[in-house]
């Protein structure tokens, strides 16, 4: 396997690595503090094709492929966790618009995106009673009795990544309860639709610049155009985009790794302790070693996913461990650069108490590093029952 990067690939990664050093870095606690979403900065990433990596040309997308996308987030990612998961969504959401949408449902959201009219996308699935199990959802979604052209959505969905600021959201309803996962459908939704509501924006540990939201949905009228793929098939979207999303988390786990290991061998050469550089003591080069033979770990998970994507091979065992080993050593790194730094790491001058707050939600969204271990045991299980 060859792992050098083509041009191409070389290419976005300095783009997306100069942008986070010009965009982002130099604001990044000015962005923390305002707890919302950098809507100026989205804007830039759109301009720079950021939005719709996973789209084709063809389709009004800059696709150069699944590592380019990947690597995209990685290098956003050492600047700020908290933009490039509204990166990874957006993406994501736009994917299953693309797969799984009619013409003039793509044709009406890709060239938003693109041009950055339309700044984010959400995913709506998560519920207070249906976090990792969706099919416990109470999300209901009724034909409108006045007029059968319309559903009416009923219910509630709580931790939506930047739900405040899209212009489309896919939302997991119920249309026929008593089929259970088969009753269950993807629907479009607009900000604008009557009924829609936000409601509260949750105060965070971590990834501060994406606001985290509940939806509300009262009587929300929804045309039976913007069905998404096929009535009752929504949990097939759904399992399918969060492949492509855990994707999307490990190479943000992994951007954030990076930036705490980098920071930590840096420091390393230039604190003194006991007559000479910390990074000369036997137990710092010891943590530190650790700390890069996981990261390059890591990577070769990641990689190993996004090939199988590439080539159209079924990837989603791939992918959920992938998430699970990038995302539990991200954790790990974090902590570790901490230790490094000792009481500076605590301190808000330096930027590693940043990436291990960043860090902990990794093992969470996207599916828990739990479930991902379901995910992973039941890929083993049907292969060996064959």
């Amino acid at each position: 396997m060859d792992f050098q990067l083509n041009e191409e690939e070389q290419a976005v990664v300095e783009m997306c690595t100069q942008f986070g050093e010009t965009e982002i870095t130099p604001r990044i606690r000015e962005l923390e503090d305002a707890h919302e979403l950098p809507r100026d900065v989205l804007k830039k990433m759109a301009d720079l094709g950021l939005l719709t990596m996973t789209i084709s040309e063809e389709d009004g997308g800059s696709s150069l492929g699944p590592l380019a996308y990947a690597l995209a987030i990685k290098s956003i990612a050492k600047a700020d966790a908290g933009l490039a998961v509204t990166m990874s969504v957006t993406n994501m959401v736009i994917e299953a618009i693309r797969k799984f949408g009619r013409p003039e449902q793509y044709n009406k959201y890709i060239p938003q995106l693109a041009s950055g009219d339309m700044i984010a996308a959400a995913f709506a699935l998560t519920e207070s009673m249906a976090g990792s199990n969706p099919m416990e959802m109470r999300t209901k979604a009724t034909i409108d009795p006045n007029d059968g052209d319309y559903f009416l959505l009923n219910g509630e969905k709580i931790f939506i990544s930047h739900g405040d600021a899209s212009g489309i959201i896919i939302v997991m309803a119920k249309t026929d309860p008593a089929l259970g996962g088969r009753g269950i459908t993807a629907f479009l939704v607009e900000p604008e639709d009557e009924g829609f509501a936000v409601g509260k924006k949750e105060e965070k540990m971590g990834i501060l610049t994406s606001s985290t939201v509940s939806l509300n949905f009262d009587n929300c009228r929804v045309h039976k155009s913007r069905i998404l793929g096929e009535l009752g098939k929504g949990l097939n979207i759904a399992f399918s985009s969060l492949d492509s999303g855990r994707i999307g988390i490990s190479a943000q786990a992994i951007g954030i790794a990076e930036a705490a290991f980098e920071a930590a061998a840096s420091y390393a050469t230039e604190r003194f302790q006991s007559g000479k550089k910390i990074i000369e003591h036997q137990g710092i080069q010891f943590k530190l070693a650790d700390m890069l033979t996981k990261l390059n770990a890591c990577r070769m998970m990641l990689y190993q996913a996004v090939s199988l994507k590439a080539a159209g091979q079924p990837f989603t065992q791939e992918a959920a461990m992938a998430k699970l080993f990038c995302t539990e050593n991200c954790n790990q790194i974090t902590y570790d650069a901490i230790q490094v730094f000792g009481g500076y790491g605590y301190i808000k001058e330096y930027p590693v108490e940043k990436y291990y707050r960043d860090a902990r939600i990794n093992t969470i969204y996207e599916g828990t590093s739990e479930i991902q271990k379901i995910v992973i045991g039941r890929g083993i299980m049907n292969s060996f029952s064959q």
